[in-house]
């Protein structure tokens, strides 16, 4: 099971390029409240790539007797600030951003708000032993100059506050930034880099999965120097390889 944009498309041009080599593969589109996690923990599902690792230690975490496990990084979907009403250097005071209500994508968009410089904060990204399920605007924002407020969104929902017009700025995830028609290395005012970036999207399966030979296969194309370049081609900084694929 997968997302639709850029994941599921990965898997299908994996296999219209030979990558998969015997191995057959059924892509499911994830829509609606479907939880992957819950599938593929109970055993519906072999595997599901829609996550990045600090959202799934947080989900396992939350999920007496899961255990589910992260293969290797295999592309960023850079999160990003957008607006159609206001620029990065004139965010008017008391702007009210939309950010992402599960945890641990709300700590990725504060740290972005922080080094688009609205926001400080009293953590740093790379801390080792942070709990990105722990960071909150309410605990951890120490310095707010234009006195911006937040608007906590599930993260599908979030490009439609865009035009809200109680909402100035919205931290987008980049994976629905795609399938709203937005270009995110163009439109966005401010965009993560996959530099040292944590939130690598990952395949994921069952612990006792992670060295099934097909799973290998899987995770061994998806992190192929031709999906590299596909990613790199196709989604023109918008998507990008993470640091390692490709290799």
């Amino acid at each position: 099971m997968a997302d639709v944009t850029p994941h599921a498309l990965l898997l299908k041009e994996a296999e219209k390029q030979g990558l998969l080599g015997d191995v057959k593969i059924q892509v499911t589109e994830i829509s609606g409240d479907i939880d992957p996690n819950q599938l593929v923990n109970a055993g519906d599902l072999d595997a599901n790539f829609f996550q990045h690792v600090p959202y799934l230690t947080d989900w396992n975490a939350k999920h007496s007797g899961a255990d589910l496990v992260a293969l290797a990084p295999i592309h960023v979907e850079p999160l990003g600030l957008y607006s159609k009403k206001a620029k990065l250097d004139a965010v008017p005071e008391g702007a009210v951003i939309a950010i992402p209500a599960d945890a641990t994508n709300q700590a990725r968009a504060l740290f972005l708000l922080q080094d688009a410089g609205l926001i400080t904060l009293d953590v740093k990204a790379d801390q080792p032993g942070l709990d990105y399920s722990q960071i909150t605007p309410e605990k951890n924002v120490t310095g707010n100059p234009k006195n911006v407020g937040w608007l906590k969104i599930d993260r599908p929902q979030l490009a439609a506050t865009l035009d809200d017009p109680k909402v100035q700025l919205s931290v987008i995830n980049g994976n629905y930034a795609l399938e709203a028609g937005l270009t995110p290395a163009t439109d966005a005012l401010a965009l993560e880099s996959a530099e040292n970036n944590p939130y690598a999207n990952v395949l994921v399966v069952k612990a006792g999965l992670k060295d099934d030979p097909r799973v290998k296969k899987v995770d061994e194309a998806l992190t192929s120097p031709q999906l590299r370049q596909f990613i790199t081609d196709t989604f023109k900084g918008s998507v990008l390889p993470a640091e390692g694929s490709g290799k």
